[in-house]
């Protein structure tokens, strides 16, 4: 103990004098490594997975294809490719904060300039110790997963999956348990492995040894010490994860206190969501690069205590003679003094630029299964409310079930809404009309039976369009061409559109009625979706990203988001362009279309960016009156 207290003092400077001396240099390299992902790496996987994606034969591979792509040889040669070249830019990050460190911590200075060259000269050795981890980390994970996947198809698929995540039975939390004890022993080996293997990269980097040799390298040089070191990572993760925890709540304090999240008007909220974006986004990116910065340092005093031999062999600086630190510093000044005025000149002309923009919205509101909030689901009685609501259409899912007849209902099974097991496609259409599935919802809703498409088209006919969603639960391959003839037979062509998550399904519709509005449903994608021959596209809010519609606008596609439940959250969509909201809630919609007809463009810009950092409450919880 008196050695290493001894090695401590005259090798290892304490963190807090070496975090203040080379701070600025840290900093610049996290809002480099911020830069890069954000310019080089996000578009480098786009590109990627697009070009895996073409070699599986489709430019666009979506929802339940991705699955079968990723156990597809291409689709394992994307993960691995992207999976190592994503180790490797977290590894240049870190290696390069730690050769800043301990460059500091040798030399007394080091610039950013040498500390990037150092890290370029390693790459190599960089990458092959990412490979190689990222390889292990795979094998650890692989008995944990295949144990997961077999716990999923044992306790969850005898029923629809709707009806674990809405029912929750008694197999949905025997699973959950399950599962969460196997990924809670998967994350407690990798910890233990990646604590083990911790000294690697400073290895590879200030003594040039291989990934293996570095790997076996750290274990041999924290032994007898691992102790020791557990207690100083622990005491960071402690520190930084009670730093973050604060600081969120103040922010969720003071994003509380500014906007009021009881008013019924948005444009009330605007002007206070601007402020605390600021606070926000300054606080978090503080608190990321101070637990980042002070890893690095930490890795970088117990390498040197524990008795790392390496060095940054690298030039350092010379001092700066003390005649020509004033013209340094007034040189800074002017740079900051011109960057603050040039940025708040270009925020003042753009604020006046946005207010001057006309804004007109077009965006139409689609009722999911009908008011679903309202009313059970897929009901007649759900159809009749959301034209009550001002929905502009209602969306429904039909299937064909054993007597060939096509029914408007979405589960494969009546377990979640009829409290029995019958399978739709093994029953007839006779057997499911007496079942009950209205009373679930409510009481009053006793009398609401799984409706026909007949019917639905009957009741909605010159009132309300309809998107039409094709299920498919292993029934024949007339679904397509019994919906359409339906449709024709009540001359609803014009008021009606088709859609699926089956690319195959909806394209085989299109080709049969070519002129017909179809699109295509898909929560996830690899690939350019809008290459897909539709003509609208219906994705989740995770998807409908401002470059996703704009994308497909330019390629005459419409953009329709489900399921936006939260008035905020369609507010920003409509802004960003969204053709159509599908919504449990379309009398909420409607409100919010009322609401940006009276706001100025820039009230809504500023509740696009609060509803991105979540300082805007959702407030779109509807209270049924008859059974409050």
């Amino acid at each position: 103990d008196d050695r290493l207290d001894q090695s401590m003092n005259s090798k290892a400077p304490g963190i807090v004098p070496l975090f203040r001396r080379c701070w600025p240099r840290l900093l610049a390299i996290e809002v480099l490594a911020l830069a890069l992902g954000f310019l080089v790496v996000t578009p480098v996987t786009a590109v990627l997975l697009r070009f895996f994606a073409s070699r599986s034969g489709s430019s666009v591979v979506t929802d339940e294809d991705i699955l079968f792509f990723l156990l597809s040889p291409a689709g394992a040669v994307a993960l691995l490719f992207i999976g190592i070249f994503t180790f490797w830019i977290v590894f240049a990050k870190q290696a390069a904060t730690l050769t800043l460190g301990f460059g500091s911590a040798e030399h007394g200075t080091i610039t950013l300039k040498d500390t990037l060259r150092f890290v370029i000269a390693r790459s190599v050795a960089l990458f092959r110790l990412a490979s190689v981890l990222l390889f292990r980390v795979l094998v650890l994970a692989a008995p944990f997963l295949l144990v997961a996947g077999i716990t999923y198809l044992a306790l969850l698929t005898r029923f629809d999956i709707n009806y674990y995540l809405a029912v929750r039975p008694t197999a949905f939390w025997v699973a959950a348990v399950l599962l969460g004890l196997i990924f809670a022993g998967l994350a407690i080996v990798i910890a233990v492995k990646l604590f083990h293997w911790i000294f690697a990269l400073p290895l590879v980097l200030f003594e040039h040894r291989g990934a293996r040799a570095a790997i076996s390298g750290s274990i041999a040089l924290m032994r007898g010490r691992r102790l020791e070191v557990a207690r100083w990572l622990l005491t960071w993760v402690i520190v930084a994860v009670a730093t973050a925890t604060l600081v969120t709540m103040l922010i969720a304090v003071t994003g509380r206190f500014l906007v009021p999240s009881s008013s019924e008007s948005l444009a009330l909220v605007a002007l206070a969501v601007g402020a605390v974006l600021v606070f926000s986004g300054v606080a978090n990116f503080i608190v990321s690069f101070l637990a980042a910065a002070l890893l690095s340092l930490i890795v970088v005093r117990l390498y040197v205590v524990l008795g790392g031999t390496g060095q940054v062999t690298t030039a350092v600086a010379d001092e700066v003679p003390r005649e020509r630190m004033p013209r340094r510093r007034n040189a800074r000044r002017i740079i900051i003094g011109g960057s603050t005025l040039a940025i708040a000149s270009i925020v003042v002309i753009a604020v006046s630029t946005v207010r001057s923009i006309p804004m007109v919205d077009t965006t139409q509101i689609t009722a999911h299964r009908g008011s679903s909030v309202t009313a059970p689901e897929n009901t007649l009685a759900a159809m009749e409310q959301a034209i009550v609501d001002g929905a502009d259409w209602v969306e429904i899912d039909v299937q064909e079930v054993a007597d060939g007849t096509v029914i408007v209902f979405h589960d494969g099974d009546l377990k979640r809404l009829g409290g029995v097991p019958l399978r739709t496609v093994a029953s007839t259409y006779d057997d499911l009309s007496q079942i009950d599935i209205g009373t679930w919802f409510s009481p009053r809703f006793a009398d609401q039976r799984i409706p026909t498409l007949e019917q639905v088209l009957e009741l909605c006919k010159g009132r309300i369009h309809v998107n039409i969603e094709l299920k498919y639960y292993g029934t024949g391959g007339d679904l397509e061409q019994k919906v359409i003839d339906i449709v024709e037979r009540y001359g609803m062509e014009s008021q009606v559109v088709l859609m699926s998550l089956k690319r195959s399904g909806i394209l085989k519709a299109k080709a049969m009625r070519p002129d017909w509005k179809m699109g295509f449903l898909t929560a996830v994608a690899l690939g350019n979706l809008t290459k897909i021959d539709v003509d609208f596209l219906a994705v989740s809010t995770s998807l409908a990203t401002r470059s996703l519609i704009w994308s497909a606008h330019r390629s005459g596609k419409e953009v329709h988001v489900w399921t936006v439940n939260d008035p905020v959250q369609m507010w920003a969509l409509i802004t960003r362009g969204a053709d159509n909201l599908i919504t449990d809630v379309p009398a909420v919609g409607r409100t919010v279309m009322t609401e940006r007809s009276t706001m100025t463009a820039v009230e809504r810009l500023l509740v696009e960016f609060g509803s991105w950092s979540g300082l805007i409450p959702s407030s779109a919880e509807v209270v049924d009156e008859s059974d409050a």
